[in-house]
């Protein structure tokens, strides 16, 4: 999705590999997703949504089936700021992440330019990030149909303690709510390259109404992001509520 400037290819792949190498040594990581945020014209969308379903969802389909990926997803802007779409694909390792990222579009659009011009006009922008998982629970056999996605800024040099809050406090917690039926999955991922947002919680219901009244009961009986000395190092935040096409 974003192919670097070629005359700087050496240096970056350079860089990349040590960044890969680093990065593969997390300990406690369940996976790696690589998540594309995308800048779109309204007016022009939905042709984005068209060229995912057509030509891009039965390659990815096949990749997740062929054990290259673990998963991928497609999400659409409900309420939030200036992304509108999120496309994502997850993998074991940062390495065959890179790898899922360089090879399955170029698969995709060598042979078809046309649907690649149609993908850039609906989409001109975007922002990448790659995430690692290193907490969550739920999934199974229902479809989610709405994922609230929690961005939030934190102070680097103490972040970390943050995932001890979660695993402590709020797994069990958000764990039980899935027992109970009243969301679908949740996750917590740290920040591995990408911009300002620093760690992301995610939540998964049936519906807007169902992840949005969840959330609230999750605020109630933890007292929220300023509880615990998270709000401390995760001071500022950004909610995004998505429609889950995939």
């Amino acid at each position: 999705m974003n192919p670097t400037i070629r005359i700087a290819a050496v240096l970056t792949g350079a860089l990349l590999f040590v960044a890969v190498t680093a990065l593969g040594q997390d300990d406690g990581v369940q996976g790696y997703t690589y998540s594309t945020y995308y800048v779109c014209d309204v007016a022009t969308q939905s042709d984005m949504d068209d060229v995912v379903e057509k030509f891009e969802k039965p390659v990815l389909d096949k990749a997740v089936e062929d054990g290259h990926m673990t998963g991928w997803g497609y999400f659409s802007h409900m309420t939030g700021g200036k992304w509108r779409r999120l496309q994502f694909h997850s993998a074991p390792t940062i390495a065959e992440l890179i790898h899922n990222q360089e090879t399955i579009f170029a698969e995709i659009y060598g042979d078809n330019p046309a649907g690649g011009q149609v993908r850039g006009n609906a989409c001109a922008g975007h922002d990448d990030y790659i995430w690692a998982q290193i907490n969550g629970g739920g999934g199974g056999e229902a479809t989610p149909g709405s994922s609230l996605s929690v961005y939030y800024e934190c102070d680097f040099m103490r972040e970390a303690e943050t995932d001890e809050i979660v695993s402590e406090t709020y797994a069990p917690v958000l764990n039980e709510m899935v027992e109970d039926g009243k969301l679908i999955g949740w996750g917590w991922l740290a920040h591995r390259v990408g911009g300002k947002y620093r760690r992301l919680q995610t939540f998964l219901g049936a519906s807007h109404a169902e992840v949005l009244a969840a959330r609230a009961e999750f605020i109630q009986m933890t007292g929220g992001p300023g509880a615990g000395g998270f709000g401390e190092i995760c001071g500022s935040h950004t909610d995004y509520l998505w429609t889950v096409h995939n």
